[in-house]
């Protein structure tokens, strides 16, 4: 017994509408014994006589919770969401395990078993686990900030928050989030900063210094513009050493002069003001990592979650350093499910290009739902769309584009300037949301992407609710998907025992699993000729804003809008995914002539678990392809200091096209390294094996297959 099953226990007498005395009379007890059980006191067996005494269906069903033995999955609340399918998956996994425990588990059929072992207890895992995260993604002055704050009541006081002036998080009108932001529930406002370190946040300082000079010595817009780190970090870094920049000039006053200029005029060397303006940082003095509220007040909390979260944000607090991600606790759930575990992730706002591996990697996530936030007269915006053909490109998992939403963010007047095709004016602001919601679903077809969903939002006058339904629907849609799995994987095991005393049935299984391991026989080996992995990265040098590739390359390859080895790995899944399709395409064939076959119609269930377990067999390798190759080429080239300094060197002198310069010196640096490139090959042709071939052989009843 424990508290949640006395509350449990109280709830199906109350909806019984029985008393305890009632309960008491029944069990022939006292009514002190009654309460102790409500109180979660008391033994299974006397919960059980409880709810036999109560008779209802809904005890009957409790009762039933409460004897149930899980020896597969680890234990769920009795208040699981998902209790009955997760009860139904434990039945069949611990039916599954018996059967593979005997030994006289006919050939045939042990592969079939093993594969839907595996599958059930994937989704038994997923489904057990209840949490999840909302990922903000936009472009910078989107308002994806607002509207996060908005969505999950991150507002100081919801019945005024419609001004937007009271959000929790640091917003503005762009360029404003630092970095990161994580918010999750906990037991009090609290704040923890993960430090960028001390080694990159001085390299910023070098940058920020050489802008300040190229200002001071009067060079062009250019040079001054291409050194300098992004405007919210150099105003985080000044603040942190009390040169703040100048509030801009008005009419009629002039503007007040820069500190940072003023320290400048003091050194006639820039490694002199560089090494001044670093130690003005005191780093060694900014250790603090966490801070908490320590009173009771819920609105004294909130304004000081706001005021503090600005001050670390903007590096104005002396105790903390320039953050990498800030993870913000608050002691109220960010979404009305009490069921569901939810946290946010605000992330830094896409400058440039989306294709960062912060944004991918939760993208891959298979618990977040990520909302990437246009603004509205551009929705779905290029970054977006250039972000998701990329993900489309170089990755398999069939669920992805179902997690993934476009927002419009709009603001007042946006929706009744919305107009028909033929001409005629919204008449009203849903109608105005009807249409700009068709736009984006018509601008997604375009690039085939239909499975993503879109959805349209005014922070300001919307209710929040709105938004958060919109995420809950696509959680739920996440988690029913992983529901429908299993009970396909149940019905189809159901279907193997039926066929166990058949031998008719085993015969059909038997022909089938000859022709898959045929098939995997022809397709040990990948046929199509491998490309480089690297053409993607060449192909982004050659794109991206010059300033984002000297960055890279002054941290050899890894900067925060511009990682070099996550393009390379990005290059290999997509060359991987190529290959891949084309077997898994000729096994779909042979699976649906299959599948067409009345007098295999015993083999049916098998062969749709196994096109399900074939798909996700594509992406273990595709993702197993991008890990191989960071693997392999990351060592050597971010070691490679000589090259490095060669990419930089030229940068800001005005010789030539900087980005064609960078790409021919990597283009000449791989072919240089072409045994690399044979040893990744190597790794990918063990992975094709392991990944997809392996599987396919142990699902059709053949134990293991030879290693490359």
């Amino acid at each position: 017994m424990n508290r949640e099953i006395g509350e449990m226990l109280a709830q199906a007498r109350d909806a019984a509408k029985k008393t305890q005395k009632d309960i008491a009379v029944a069990m022939s007890g006292n009514q002190t014994r009654i309460s102790r059980l409500e109180a979660g006191e008391g033994a299974i067996d006397d919960a059980l006589l409880y709810l036999a005494a109560i008779g209802t269906e809904e005890a009957e069903k409790l009762a039933t919770m409460l004897q149930f033995n899980w020896r597969n999955l680890l234990t769920p609340s009795l208040r699981h969401p998902d209790i009955e399918p997760l009860m139904e998956i434990e039945t069949a996994l611990d039916r599954l395990r018996t059967f593979l425990a005997d030994g006289e588990v006919p050939k045939v059929l042990a592969g079939q078993a093993e594969l839907f072992l595996s599958r059930l207890d994937d989704v038994g895992r997923f489904l057990f686990e209840l949490s999840h995260e909302i990922v903000y993604v936009g472009e910078i002055g989107a308002g994806k900030t607002t509207a996060a704050c908005r969505q999950a009541g991150l507002v100081i006081d919801s019945q005024s928050a419609s001004d937007l002036k009271g959000l929790l998080l640091d917003t503005g009108g762009g360029r404003t989030t630092l970095c990161d932001v994580r918010v999750e529930t906990g037991d009090r406002y609290a704040l923890t900063v993960d430090p960028v370190p001390d080694e990159e946040v001085y390299k910023l300082v070098s940058e920020v210094c050489r802008g300040i000079r190229e200002k001071v010595v009067g060079e062009t817009a250019t040079g001054q513009a291409d050194f300098k780190p992004s405007e919210e970090v150099e105003r985080a870094v000044r603040n942190m050493a009390q040169l703040p920049r100048p509030k801009a000039a008005r009419k009629g006053i002039p503007a007040a002069p820069d500190p940072g200029v003023e320290l400048s005029n003091q050194y006639a060397d820039l490694e002199e003001f560089t090494a001044e303006f670093a130690s003005r940082l005191s780093l060694w003095r900014r250790s603090r990592r966490v801070i908490e509220f320590d009173g009771s007040d819920p609105r004294e909390g909130r304004q000081w979650l706001k005021n503090t979260f600005t001050a670390i944000n903007n590096g104005r607090h002396e105790e903390f350093t320039l953050p990498t991600k800030i993870t913000v606790t608050v002691p109220f759930p960010l979404v009305p499910d009490q069921q569901l575990s939810v946290t946010l992730v605000d992330t830094r706002g896409v400058d440039g290009t989306a294709i960062r591996s912060d944004i991918i990697g939760h993208m891959k996530n298979q618990r977040a739902i990520t909302l990437l936030c246009s603004k509205w007269g551009s929705a779905p915006d290029p970054t977006s769309q250039d972000l998701l053909q990329h993900v489309r490109e170089t990755d398999s998992d069939p669920t992805l584009f179902a997690r993934t939403a476009i927002v419009a963010l709009a603001r007042p007047g946006d929706a009744m300037s919305m107009r028909h095709d033929s001409g005629e004016a919204a008449e009203d602001v849903e109608e105005g949301y009807d249409i700009k919601q068709g736009q984006i679903e018509t601008a997604l077809q375009k690039i085939g992407l239909m499975g993503v969903k879109a959805f349209v939002y005014d922070a300001g006058q919307d209710d929040p609710q709105l938004l958060t339904d919109f995420v809950l629907d696509r959680i739920a849609a996440v988690r029913r998907t992983q529901i429908d799995a299993g009970k396909a994987t149940i019905s189809a095991i159901d279907k193997m025992f039926e066929n166990l005393e058949q031998q008719q049935a085993l015969a059909a299984l038997e022909l089938v699993n000859n022709d898959l391991v045929r098939f995997a026989e022809r397709h040990e080996r990948l046929i199509t000729p491998p490309r480089p992995a690297h053409e993607r990265l060449i192909s982004a040098v050659r794109s991206l804003h010059a300033r984002t590739v000297w960055a890279a390359t002054t941290r050899a390859g890894e900067f925060w809008n511009f990682n070099v080895f996550q393009r390379v790995g990005d290059g290999a899944a997509a060359v991987a995914k190529v290959r891949s399709r084309k077997v898994l395409d000729g096994l779909i064939e042979v699976i649906a002539s299959r599948i067409a076959d009345p007098e295999l119609e015993s083999t049916h269930g098998f062969l749709a678990e196994l096109l399900e377990n074939a798909n996700q067999w594509e992406a273990d390798f595709v993702d197993a392809s991008r890990h191989h190759a960071i693997a392999v080429y990351k060592a050597a080239l971010s070691g490679d200091q000589i090259l490095w300094d060669a990419c930089e060197d030229p940068y800001g002198r005005g010789q030539g096209n900087y980005r064609e310069h960078v790409a021919n010196l990597l283009q000449s640096w791989f072919e240089e390294h072409d045994d690399l490139r044979e040893k990744l090959d190597r790794r990918i042709a063990r992975a094709w094996l392991k990944t997809f071939i392996r599987p396919l052989r142990q699902a059709a009843g053949q134990a293991e297959v030879a290693e490359l």
